[in-house]
């Protein structure tokens, strides 16, 4: 991969751009789809809530996912013992869930739609777009690290792959942040 650069035109908006190895773009692509579906399956297992259908405010799980993987994706809104902590964790979970795994989608998309089947090795992104892929290649890096399956070979790829997601991830913060 090379490292995420700043264009500048005249008169436009700066764009991001890197060229990735071919291997590198179908990695990305197959995680990306695997954490959508993983985020999918989590959203449409939520159990039906008779107030929500009789207000229309959407409702979902009241438990933490218990996949590690996913678990690090969604957190806790608040830990009992927290010095603050005087909601119901699985009130917030439940009102908040929802729009919080709609987010990391929409974030997920946009890597989906420059890496996947019609996108390219070359990836130009607007500062929007950067933005949004910067946050899914996080939630990518999340989701891969909290794997704890397979023997010393997998933990060796996967933290591999954790460490190349974050390199992506800097740089395409640093080339977002230079003025």
């Amino acid at each position: 991969m090379q490292e995420w650069r700043r264009k500048k035109g005249l008169m436009r908006a700066p764009r991001y751009h890197t060229v990735l190895e071919p291997l590198e773009r179908e990695i990305l692509g197959n995680i990306t789809a695997a954490v959508s579906e993983a985020i999918i399956a989590r959203a449409q297992s939520a159990p039906r809530d008779e107030l929500s259908e009789l207000t229309g405010i959407p409702a979902s799980h009241k438990k933490a996912p218990e996949d590690p993987a996913l678990a690090r994706l969604l957190p806790d809104f608040e830990r009992a013992g927290d010095e603050e902590y005087a909601g119901d964790n699985s009130l917030l979970r439940s009102l908040h869930e929802n729009d919080i795994c709609r987010a990391k989608l929409s974030n997920l998309q946009i890597v989906a739609e420059k890496v996947g089947p019609d996108g390219g090795v070359e990836i130009t992104l607007s500062e929007e777009e950067a933005h949004a892929f910067l946050a899914g290649l996080n939630d990518l890096r999340l989701y891969v690290s909290a794997d704890g399956t397979g023997g010393e070979e997998a933990r060796v790829e996967r933290e591999s792959l954790v460490d190349w997601l974050g390199y992506n991830q800097d740089s395409l913060l640093t080339a977002l942040t230079r003025g």
